[in-house]
C-alpha cells in the first residue's frame, strides 16, 4: 500500500513536469513565430520602399535622357545647318575667286595678244587667243578677243576662218563698233574666194547700215573694182 502511494504521487509528479513544459513550449512557439512574421512583415515593407525608390530614380534618369536625346537632335540640326551654309559660302567663295582668276588670266592674255598683233605675230596672238571665235560670255573682253581673232586670221589671209568668225560675230554683236569693219574683212575674203556676187551683197550691206563709217567707203571702192 505504501508502494502504490509512492508509485502514484510520482505519477502525478511526472504529469504535473509535463504538463507545465508544454505550457512554457507553447507560448514561446507563439512568440517565436509572431516575430518571425513581423521580421518578415518589415523586410517586405523594406523592400516595397526599396523598389518605390528605385523607380522614382529610374523615372528621373529616364526624364533626364530624354531632355539629353532633345539637345542632341538640337544640335545635330544646328552642326547640319552650320555644314550646309559654310559649303555654300565656302563654293560661292571659290567660285568667285576661280572667275576672278580667268578674267585675269583673259585679260593678260588680250592684252598680250595685242602686242603680238601689234608686232605683226599673227599665229602666236592666234593662239593665245584660243576659243575666242565663240563669242564667248558677251562681255566687252569677250567681243574684244573676238575681234582681234579676226584681224589675226585676216592679216594671215585665213579667209575661211575670217568669214565663219565675222559672220558669228555680226549675229551676236550687231551693235558693236568694229561690226562695219568685220563685215568688211568677210566681203574682202569673200571677193578673194571669188564669191564675188556674196562679196557684193555683204558690201552693200554695210553701205546701207552703216552709210557714214570709213568700211562703208571702202566697200564701195571694192564694189567699183569688180565692175
Amino acid at each position: 500500500m505504501f508502494i502504490f502511494n509512492i508509485r502514484h504521487k510520482s505519477i502525478k509528479f511526472f504529469a504535473s513536469l509535463l504538463i507545465s513544459a508544454c505550457t512554457t513550449t507553447a507560448p514561446q512557439t507563439q512568440l517565436s513565430t509572431a516575430s518571425e512574421s513581423a521580421q518578415e512583415y518589415q523586410t517586405i515593407s523594406h523592400n516595397t520602399e526599396e523598389l518605390k525608390l528605385l523607380q522614382a530614380q529610374l523615372s528621373a534618369i529616364q526624364e533626364q535622357i530624354g531632355i539629353l536625346n532633345k539637345q542632341i537632335s538640337a544640335m545635330q540640326q544646328q552642326q547640319a545647318t552650320i555644314s550646309r551654309y559654310l559649303n555654300v559660302h565656302l563654293s560661292t567663295k571659290h567660285t568667285f575667286a576661280s572667275n576672278l582668276l580667268a578674267s585675269t588670266k583673259k585679260s593678260d592674255s588680250t592684252a598680250e595678244a595685242r602686242r603680238l598683233f601689234q608686232a605683226g605675230l599673227y599665229a602666236q596672238a592666234i593662239n593665245l587667243l584660243k576659243n575666242a571665235d565663240s563669242g564667248g560670255n558677251g562681255s566687252t573682253e569677250a567681243q574684244e578677243r573676238m575681234w582681234l581673232l579676226l584681224q589675226n586670221h585676216a592679216h594671215l589671209n585665213n579667209c575661211e576662218s575670217v568669214i565663219n568668225i565675222g559672220k558669228r560675230f555680226n549675229a551676236l554683236y550687231p551693235h558693236n563698233a568694229h561690226n562695219a569693219n568685220v563685215l568688211y574683212q568677210v566681203a574682202v575674203c569673200q571677193n578673194r574666194l571669188q564669191q564675188q556676187d556674196i562679196a557684193r551683197v555683204t558690201c552693200q550691206h554695210i553701205i546701207n547700215t552703216y552709210p557714214n563709217s570709213s568700211a562703208a567707203a571702202k566697200a564701195r571702192q571694192l564694189i567699183n573694182k569688180k565692175k
